[in-house]
């Protein structure tokens, strides 16, 4: 069984980043931190759970399904990469402007109760919940991973104090299958889990649409106390798997924008991403924290293949953003963010 989801892919990561003197300048690198402690892990996850897999780790591991294997030190790289998003969390109340944590395993396919798409623990809900117990009460979670943070949706699926936007490509007929347009929450919860589905082909036109129809709109109603970002560069154009498009140019603009709005209040979490063009993106998500101009500007001219493919592509982003602000505007942060807006 191989998979993708291996050390290296952040071990060359770290090294490129090392490497760039200019950005070193204004990050400073935290190697030493603290694993997760079972009592934060245990605010997201049952206990029966983490037993099952803290013992089947200690047997040597295996294929579990659902394209996620573990090995001998597998949980303790999985309570490692949830107390790095922990630590991301808590260096930013600690009085840093931003942080990001490059952590793996990733965390967003993970149920309380499940492992999926080689995640273990639910980092990002693990951190928001650590944030809570401090003091934090409204979370915002954005992952814009090109695969649907089902995980994190079903986390916080009932609960109104934690606003959760996943940007993803279709999941009809593609992994994980879930984060439809029309499942916004439960009970209290309802208007809170948003699932802004992209089509195959969708770009930086198309994401920065997303972002500027809806997912700000909806965090300038939420004010949220805190932001969590997940990050994904398994949407980039380089992937071989997901389809989307989208260049260096989105990634900068995300982090760009988020940045601006929460600065001091912003930590972001590496999610997937498994392509060599990788240290590129975080380099360029570093600069876009900062405001730093984007140092990878690309080219994305010959990434459609035809001007019908391209209209078609818009069209249907389009349709999306609007089937999602109608099925918002019933529910009371939806209503706020979009009961007046005649665009889009």
């Amino acid at each position: 069984m191989t998979s993708r989801e291996t050390p290296e892919r952040l071990d060359s990561i770290y090294k490129y980043i090392k490497n760039r003197t200019e950005i070193l300048d204004v990050f400073q690198i935290i190697e030493e931190f603290e694993p997760a402690g079972i009592e934060d892990i245990l605010r997201v996850h049952e206990k029966p759970y983490l037993d099952f897999i803290e013992g089947y780790c200690e047997k040597g591991g295996g294929f579990l399904g659902d394209s996620t294997y573990v090995q001998r030190g597998t949980w303790r790289a999985a309570k490692y990469s949830a107390g790095g998003a922990i630590e991301a969390c808590k260096r930013v109340l600690d009085g840093y402007d931003v942080s990001f944590a490059l952590i793996r395993p990733p965390g967003h396919h993970a149920l309380p109760d499940r492992y999926g798409g080689y995640c273990i623990l639910n980092n990002a809900a693990i951190a928001t919940r650590w944030l809570q117990d401090k003091g934090h009460k409204k979370v915002m979670i954005v992952d814009w991973d090109g695969h649907a943070a089902n995980g994190t949706m079903r986390v916080f699926y009932d609960d109104p104090s934690v606003l959760m936007v996943s940007l993803h490509r279709n999941p009809d007929g593609f992994y994980p299958h879930d984060g439809y347009t029309h499942q916004v929450g439960r009970g209290a919860g309802m208007g809170y889990s948003v699932n802004l589905c992209l089509p195959m082909g969708a770009g930086d036109k198309e994401f920065k649409l997303a972002c500027e129809k809806v997912l700000f709109p909806l965090a300038r109603e939420f004010e949220p106390d805190f932001v969590i970002g997940c990050n994904g560069f398994d949407s980039h154009h380089s992937d071989s798997v997901v389809g989307l498009r989208y260049t260096s140019a989105s990634y900068h603009y995300i982090a760009d924008k988020l940045s601006e709005m929460y600065r001091g209040r912003l930590a972001l979490l590496m999610e997937g991403g498994y392509e060599k063009f990788n240290g590129k993106l975080l380099y360029t998500v570093l600069c876009g924290l900062t405001h730093m101009n984007n140092p990878y500007v690309e080219k994305n001219d010959n990434l459609s293949h035809s001007l019908i493919q391209k209209s078609n592509v818009c069209k249907d982003t389009i349709d999306s953003i609007k089937k999602l602000k109608e099925t918002l505007v019933d529910y009371s942060i939806g209503g706020r963010a979009f009961s007046n807006d005649e665009s889009i």
